[in-house]
């Protein structure tokens, strides 16, 4: 029998949480569609209240903040509060609020709870269940930054809404998610096109939109391009070296004779690309190679065309390739 707090932690705890956050993380992939839609389409009437404020006030919108709230666990009816804020953002009062139910990501709390506060594992008269519940906070900060890691895959798909569209917005838009007045991941943004090129000095690379673009015998350097999106863009004796890609997008691109090398390629996507005698050298779509404890989809080539493009000393084993052709 367990005897004191310390070896709960150890010996029950951190055998049990992990196990919690697995079976939670699994229940989220495969239940996504659902989650999704009606993910949305809450975030949709929640668009649709803003945009009404928006009409009396005139108020702009920098940020949609989403938020679990740890006290509706206590009052067990589990909430993500949905902030639009202008660009001060926490610096001020959001100007609409709404709130969705988060039960979906519960599903396996009590369960989890339960195993948690299990008397038979330890001597009740040496360690009380306020010592062992002080760290189901913790455990829920990780379950919400899993969703979190989840919700960038299609926090995106906002803009298929005229709600969305209707909504008066800052010229750098936000979208994020985390917890209530603590911390927040940003889960998607609109943000202006950059000169990635010759960016300025501590310019955020990241999530930033490329359209139509020619690139020719030019190079990305040791840049941060985590969530750019590259839409029928041209690159021509291009390097990419050192470049963090992870969720980047390629919709409908053009390489030839291009190199990458030391790219990092986790959840990202080529879709209906055309690769010509290009080669990938020392890249990886290893998730543990961006980040420790952060979720990424597998990096997918879906309807690609491949021509004598090479792949050396890669660690791909999370690559997809979905109806390609190579030749």
């Amino acid at each position: 029998m367990i005897q004191t707090f310390e070896e709960y932690q150890t010996q029950r705890y951190e055998k049990l949480e992990p196990e919690f956050l697995n079976k939670s993380s699994a229940f989220f992939s495969e239940n996504l569609s659902t989650i999704r839609k009606n993910f949305l389409e809450e975030m949709k009437l929640a668009m649709k209240n803003a945009h009404d404020v928006q009409k009396s006030e005139g108020t702009i919108c920098a940020y949609i903040s989403v938020s679990f709230l740890n006290t509706s666990v206590v009052e067990n009816k589990p909430a993500l509060q949905i902030d639009f804020y202008n660009e001060e953002w926490v610096y001020g009062e959001s100007f609409s609020r709404s709130r969705m139910s988060a039960d979906f990501l519960l599903k396996y709390w009590e369960e989890f709870v339960s195993d948690a506060l299990d008397e038979k594992f330890y001597i009740r008269s040496k360690i009380s269940k306020v010592e062992i519940k002080s760290l189901f906070w913790g455990t829920l900060d990780k379950l919400v930054y899993i969703f979190a890691c989840y919700l960038k895959y299609f926090a995106y798909r906002l803009t298929y809404y005229k709600e969305f569209d209707e909504l008066n917005k800052a010229e750098n838009f936000y979208v994020t998610f985390g917890t209530y007045l603590d911390w927040q991941e940003k889960v998607f943004a609109r943000l202006p096109e950059i000169d990635l090129l010759n960016p300025d000095a501590n310019e955020d690379t990241t999530f930033r939109p490329v359209t139509k673009k020619f690139y020719r015998r030019k190079n990305f350097q040791d840049l941060n391009l985590r969530g750019c999106s590259f839409e029928e863009c041209t690159f021509d004796n291009f390097v990419f070296s050192n470049v963090d890609l992870a969720d980047a997008r390629f919709f409908k691109c053009r390489f030839t004779s291009t190199e990458f090398t030391g790219a990092k390629f986790a959840g990202g996507d080529f879709f209906e690309c055309y690769l010509k005698d290009c080669s990938f050298k020392n890249c990886t779509s290893n998730p543990a190679d961006v980040s420790e404890d952060e979720y990424f989809a597998p990096f997918r080539m879906y309807h690609c065309f491949l021509l004598n493009t090479n792949f050396a000393d890669c660690d791909f084993a999370q690559l997809k390739k979905i109806d390609c052709l190579e030749k």
